[in-house]
């Protein structure tokens, strides 16, 4: 049947890949970006607020789990990535191959994690609430909800004039992640605090030292079973957020993602040709150890975001097992409501008193603001890839349009939601969404990358993953699949 009148629900996207030349690899300088725009992402709410709720809560147990938990995203970004280098397509057109029941299944929960997306911003504006004051004789929540409508306001702004829309998710992500890398690296050197407990910390981090195999401790609550699903989701990006990755190889021009425009401004940015369908090299044998060099670049790439982060992860949580679990232990406090990002300011404020505290406010703000940043850039290129697999689409509306359509009609979904529920709840929800997804699509790439890439794709066996990366995601499927049920297990009182 021919792809134009195929069944948009219960066929599959066939279009032929085009068949094109494999761009030579151009050197590891020129392609350094997405590993740390994903490291940037990844620092967001599960390392600003729900590990360091764990750690202040239930001490060094979960610590045994970080890297764990941190490794099993690895080999998701590495299958996201192959799709994309191999095809030039995105993610979403991947799923869409498999199959339009899954593509689109894939596509309405994707939506659903980026209408709570506004969480971020209101989570990040809690500490310039609490930094400024601002506006005078408002309380906390209304002081909050200012600054997240400014802030969303601003960043619609920044979106629509940036040249091209990578290279602003690029630039503040890797701003992201180096300043909050160094800023918690630069207080845990200095804190006293910090001196007095890294002897029993740093053993914790060994995986399974200080929890066994037990995957929660003998007092948890129950009613941080939430929390528990969003932290090991959020160890790394999570779920449609690591899907997201994919677009960032294919911007940064990788292997035959080269042959694809990117996103440019309408204001400031001249139209680059996105097409409906992608591209493919053919099986020689100079192009093997192209391919070669590309899949060795992504194998580096990948692990200096994943480790990146899991290093910030271990700073945050040694601060807040020095300087925040004494407290906790003391009087209960711990980070919640209109407030989430104060109670961190305390990991500056006990070197530096209000001056680090304050450094704290401004550094929290950008941790989770540039979260929503990379959400929103997420959200046009999700909607414009789905639509673009629908016949005649391409041929009438161009990639960027809807692209800047989609930015334009969520930074008003944005500013809705920020004034309709507290910044965790949010955040909370689009944390237990997102490790669904992830379970499904984990699964899904057995078939994918493994099975229908090769018999689509010309140079075929070539572009396979080998088996140890079948093993590792077998692993990470299986346990996410797992927490998944133990998940659902607790919050329905099935067990």
């Amino acid at each position: 049947m021919a792809e134009g009148k195929e069944s948009l629900i219960l066929g599959r996207f066939k279009k032929p890949l085009e068949v094109k030349d494999l761009p030579k690899f151009p050197g590891y300088a020129a392609m350094i970006g997405p590993g740390i725009v994903w490291a940037g992402l990844s620092q967001g709410s599960g390392e600003l607020i729900w590990w360091p709720y764990m750690v202040a809560k239930y001490g060094l147990f979960f610590l045994s789990w970080l890297i764990f938990y941190a490794s099993l995203q690895y080999w998701i970004n590495l299958e996201i990535a192959r799709y994309t280098m191999a095809t030039g397509e995105g993610i979403f057109e991947g799923f869409h191959r498999v199959h339009r029941i899954y593509g689109w299944v894939m596509f309405i929960m994707s939506m659903i994690v980026m209408l709570w997306v506004g969480g971020y911003v209101s989570s990040g504006a809690t500490a310039l609430a609490a930094l400024t004051n601002f506006p005078t004789g408002w309380d906390a929540a209304g002081q909050t909800r200012f600054w997240a409508e400014l802030a969303i306001i601003l960043i619609w702004i920044i979106f629509i004039l940036g040249p091209v829309a990578y290279k602003v998710v690029e630039y503040i992500e890797v701003i992201a992640a180096m300043v909050s890398f160094f800023g918690m690296l630069i207080a845990v050197l200095l804190s006293p605090a910090v001196a007095n407990v890294a002897g029993e910390f740093l053993p914790a981090l060994v995986p399974w030292y200080a929890s066994g195999f037990n995957m929660v401790p003998p007092n948890f609550d129950k009613a941080d079973m939430n929390i528990f699903i969003t932290l090991i989701a959020y160890t790394g990006a999570g779920g449609f957020w690591n899907l997201l990755y994919g677009y960032w190889v294919r911007d940064k021009n990788a292997a035959m993602a080269a042959h694809i425009g990117r996103v440019t401004s309408p204001v400031t940015g001249k139209p680059e040709p996105i097409p409906g369908v992608g591209v493919a090299f053919r099986d020689t044998d100079e192009v093997r150890k192209e391919w070669k060099e590309w899949m060795t670049w992504q194998w580096v790439e990948n692990l200096i975001g994943v480790v990146l982060n899991t290093i910030t992860i271990a700073l945050t949580t040694l601060l807040t097992y020095a300087v925040l679990r004494p407290e906790y232990l003391a009087t209960g406090k711990l980070p919640a409501g209109w407030k989430l990002v104060v109670y961190q300011a305390e990991w500056l404020g006990h070197i530096w008193g209000d001056v680090g505290r304050g450094i704290l406010y401004i550094v929290g703000f950008f941790f989770l603001v540039d979260a929503y940043i990379t959400a929103l850039d997420g959200a046009g290129r999700t909607v414009a890839s789905n639509l673009y697999t629908i016949p005649k689409v391409p041929e009438r509306i161009e990639y960027r349009k809807i692209y800047y359509y989609v930015v334009t009609i969520f930074t008003v979904i944005g500013m809705i939601t920020v004034l309709l529920e507290q910044p965790g709840v949010l955040v909370l929800t689009t944390g237990v969404t997102n490790m669904l997804i992830m379970v499904i699509f984990t699964w899904v790439f057995f078939y994918q990358n493994f099975y229908l890439l090769p018999k689509i794709h010309p140079a075929g066996k070539v572009v396979r993953p080998s088996w140890v990366v079948f093993v590792f995601l077998l692993i990470s499927a299986i346990f996410f699949t797992y927490s998944f049920i133990l998940y659902l297990g607790v919050t329905f009182k099935l067990w």
